[in-house]
């Protein structure tokens, strides 16, 4: 869609509110343009809801990830609609907090992310890996997704949690729902006559997470009776300003992990494999020459970008990369730009195994925001690499992925292939 509003400034070409636009895969042309034209540029809409700046400079992305004084998380951070405060206030998690409150909900689980407490997961997730890839090499072709890339984050994921292994097939189609509701593939009739009044005080904006809240609540109950080593019990026992979390702050946290924990890693590992496949070479060269595979993570996060933007609300007026800024304005920081900034990257749009100047910004662009599982993503993007290296020669692809229609997720929904055994 063109747009045609020129008294904000410099407008984009296409209305990246629109997920069909994103559908075929990311539009790095147009974010290349903006890069050079215009680093900030509004985005006008045309569907009752206000438009946007979409922010593409790799600079200006990591100063407004940065200044929670002048940019607000607290009206909506994964969606670029409008929400008033009564749902906003409702459907907050923890990514629309702003400090000092996102500190305090922050701490509560944070010693379950840390180094110390992630690194306790690794034997369990190579064990999970190295099943799965014996099984898989040299089978000849299969549908990755579900045999693969799915099955180690949210096997990782019931672990942190201390969810039984015998829900994750729920906790799967629970967060398919929420991050695919703009995909045809992923509506489900049993949602289809709820209100569209109530879907809009919910977290992710999809009656799904009303199932995912029936867990949450007999998780927490039963670890107030018998606390664990787990995620849940730091929750359920958690305290904000002296006093637990109420329904509404644990349940939209739960919620908020369930999601985050299962998605992005499953789709940069699917992303992964693709590139693997177009990119033979880098494979072999890495083989061959034992390169370091967090350099590999590091690549495999910045080539994939699972999480296309996150948005803030300016507090104040000001001037960003030459666009003047208004309070109240929407401002959406697009990594799926920055990761392929040219002056932050050599050769961006070169997947390069071994890239060694990579400042990616697939966590965010630094800031209290900073993703709180990164260190358990790129655990098992890092034991997947390397369990790989003895088992696969090649990554063979069988079928062009099947993308996931959204305008927040890079999520690759399905892809054939086969891998090249030892």
């Amino acid at each position: 869609m063109s747009i045609s509003v020129t008294t904000r400034g410099p407008t984009t070409h296409i209305d990246l509110s629109d997920a069909g636009i994103w559908h075929p895969g990311v539009p790095h042309a147009e974010f290349a343009r903006l890069r050079r034209e215009a680093p900030v540029a509004w985005n006008e809409r045309h569907d009752g809801h206000r438009g946007f700046w979409v922010v593409a400079g790799y600079n200006e992305i990591v100063a407004v990830s940065r200044d929670t004084a002048r940019f607000s998380s607290r009206e909506g951070v994964i969606s670029l609609d409008d929400f008033d405060t009564a749902q906003s206030d409702k459907r907050r998690t923890l990514l629309e907090m702003d400090p000092p409150q996102h500190g305090a909900m922050r701490r509560i689980t944070g010693q379950g992310f840390g180094p110390t407490a992630v690194a306790r997961l690794e034997a369990d997730i190579r064990r999970r890996t190295i099943a799965l890839l014996d099984e898989l090499a040299g089978a000849g072709p299969f549908e990755a997704v579900s045999h693969l890339t799915k099955q180690i984050p949210i096997a990782t994921l019931c672990s942190l949690l201390g969810v039984d292994d015998s829900r994750r097939d729920d906790m799967i189609r629970w967060s398919d729902l929420l991050i695919g509701s703009d995909d045809p593939e992923f509506v489900d009739p049993v949602y289809a006559d709820f209100p569209e009044e109530e879907r809009r005080l919910l977290p992710f904006g999809h009656p799904a997470a009303l199932d995912a809240f029936v867990l949450g609540r007999e998780l927490a109950e039963a670890r107030r009776r018998d606390p664990r080593h787990d995620i849940v019990t730091l929750l359920a026992q958690g305290q904000v300003d002296g006093r637990p979390l109420n329904d509404d702050e644990y349940l939209n946290y739960f919620l908020m992990l369930v999601v985050a924990g299962n998605e992005t890693t499953r789709h940069t590992m699917s992303h992964l494999l693709v590139a693997l496949a177009e990119h033979p070479q880098e494979w072999d060269r890495f083989r061959r020459n034992s390169l370091n595979p967090r350099l590999a993570v590091g690549e495999a996060l910045r080539w994939a970008t699972p999480v296309h933007f996150v948005r803030r609300v300016a507090l104040e007026p000001m001037e960003l990369g030459g666009a003047n800024i208004s309070a109240g304005d929407k401002v959406a920081m697009y990594f799926a730009s920055a990761n392929r900034a040219e002056g932050s990257f050599d050769r961006p749009d070169e997947f390069r195994i071994d890239r060694e100047k990579n400042p990616h910004l697939a966590f965010g662009g630094g800031g209290p925001h900073f993703c709180l599982g990164n260190f358990v993503a790129q655990l098992q993007l890092r034991v997947l690499i390397e369990e790989m290296a003895p088992r696969v020669t090649a990554v063979e692809l069988h079928q062009a992925p099947h993308r996931l229609r959204s305008n927040h997720v890079n999520g690759i929904k399905a892809v054939t292939l086969s891998l090249r055994p030892a």
